[in-house]
């Protein structure tokens, strides 16, 4: 056992404090982890054990710790129960040379500090190195760009860890930095629902308090809430994908042909290799590999990526916008694309499948039909095109309505959707007029 973790059980024993099972997932990361993303449900016990690893940092030498939550009143959750633990509890006071608990600091004579900060405030969030950050109810912050650009860079120098803790909140950024947390490097998440929390739910799912919430509350608000699950649907564009419907282990299957679906994108293409066959007189869907959120990629680059998979392309589709002419050089990327690989784009122009509202419609009459029939499936190393599916959204008004118009180009989810859009609506298409081969 290292010697972090030796003092770490030293120091809850001293503190009277027994982690429950879900708990100890937070508290006992694999050894690499840097970055740990907590996914619990209500009264999992989040605060309190936040509050335990704060406290582990601080009451070492030369230590800075950031208790950072959508605002200041939110962070005093966790910054008051380290206060009151360390001054009070544990006669902490006379070491500390500064302190506030309403403004949220703890200064320790040994140097080390604590404070509380808000995500709404982020030029609070600029400055001295960390070696612990806390984002308390971290579905709830703008992660894309309060992480990024204040946070991540604070954590540098010390090579310091953070931890995300929160109740999920639909398929927003805190879900995808869940997803960085089950396959990169120095990255670890987990789902831990409330009653993982013997203490507080002792008969476990049978508990009458979670029996009551079962029966009161809609069964995906009690999965979100209470079971710790990404499930709410809200503003989702393709609300019935799901992977344990749509993901299957399959591969190149030599007895159906090979088409690919592009979306030209910007400093972000994308692409995706189907192949389709019939079953019971209806088109089925087999999406087998991709190239998928490759950030700055020059088209040559993305040409070269293109041209390297094994099979034989049957047709490529694409967006019919791809002809059009850029100043620089003449010709459209589409058009550029031909000339190197041979492969033309196809495109319908007839207005039903330019529509993006009808083209959405169409796939989602795949994804899953009038009928319940799954006519989409995607293969598990797809894991752009999944997570793009999952998380492609429509933007939401300033009252927080979603608007339903035209989906969010946020740069990164929409490019897979849209190659797969293309690929779906010409490969079968929502009315029958002529594929367009040349330019506009």
């Amino acid at each position: 056992m290292s010697t972090q973790n030796n003092y770490k059980k030293e120091w809850f024993k001293f503190s009277n404090y027994e982690p429950h099972k879900g708990q100890l997932k937070l508290h006992y990361p694999p050894n690499d982890t840097r970055f740990i993303v907590a996914c619990c449900g209500r009264r999992w016990g989040k605060s309190y054990s936040a509050a335990m690893e704060a406290e582990l940092v601080v009451t070492q030498p030369n230590k800075t710790v950031w208790i950072v939550a959508p605002t200041y009143s939110t962070s005093e959750k966790i910054f008051n129960k380290v206060y009151d633990d360390l001054i009070i509890k544990h006669k902490m006071g006379d070491f500390a040379t500064h302190k506030s608990k309403k403004q949220q600091y703890i200064h320790f004579e040994w140097g080390s500090k604590i404070e509380g900060k808000s995500a709404d405030h982020p030029d609070g969030l600029i400055g001295e190195g960390c070696d612990l950050i806390i984002l308390d109810e971290a579905s709830k912050i703008n992660l894309s760009k309060i992480w990024q650009a204040y946070l991540r860079p604070t954590l540098s120098d010390k090579k310091g860890k953070a931890i995300f803790v929160s109740t999920p909140d639909g398929f927003n950024a805190f879900y995808e930095y869940f997803l960085l947390g089950q396959k990169q490097k120095h990255w670890y998440s987990f789902n831990s629902p409330s009653w993982e929390n013997s203490f507080a739910f002792p008969d476990g799912l049978e508990d009458f308090d979670l029996a009551e919430a079962r029966s009161t509350v809609d069964k995906e608000i009690f999965e979100q809430e209470y079971g710790s699950k990404f499930t709410v649907m809200s503003g989702r564009v393709y609300p019935e994908f799901s992977r344990e419907t749509h993901v299957e282990e399959m591969g190149y299957n030599p007895a159906y042909p090979v088409f690919a679906s592009l979306d030209f994108g910007f400093r972000m293409p994308a692409c995706i290799w189907f192949q389709s066959f019939q079953h019971n007189g209806v088109t089925h869907i087999n999406v087998i590999d991709e190239i998928i959120h490759q950030k700055n990629i020059k088209l040559d680059m993305f040409i070269s990526m293109y041209k390297s998979r094994p099979w034989r392309i049957v047709r490529l589709y694409g967006d019919p916008a791809g002809y059009q002419v850029q100043s620089s050089v003449g010709v459209g990327e589409a058009e550029i694309f031909y000339q190197k690989t041979g492969s033309r784009v196809f495109a319908l122009r007839d207005k039903a499948s330019r529509s993006i509202a009808s083209g959405i419609s169409h796939v989602r009459g795949f994804i899953r039909s009038a009928d319940d029939k799954i006519r989409l499936h995607i293969s598990s190393k797809c894991i752009g095109l999944i997570e793009d599916l999952e998380s492609y959204r429509y933007p939401e008004h300033k009252d927080g309505t979603q608007l339903r118009n035209e989906p969010l180009k946020d740069g990164l989810h929409d490019h897979g959707a849209d190659a797969l859009r293309y690929g779906i609506v010409n490969h079968v298409p929502i009315k029958k007029f002529q594929i367009r081969t040349h330019k506009i």
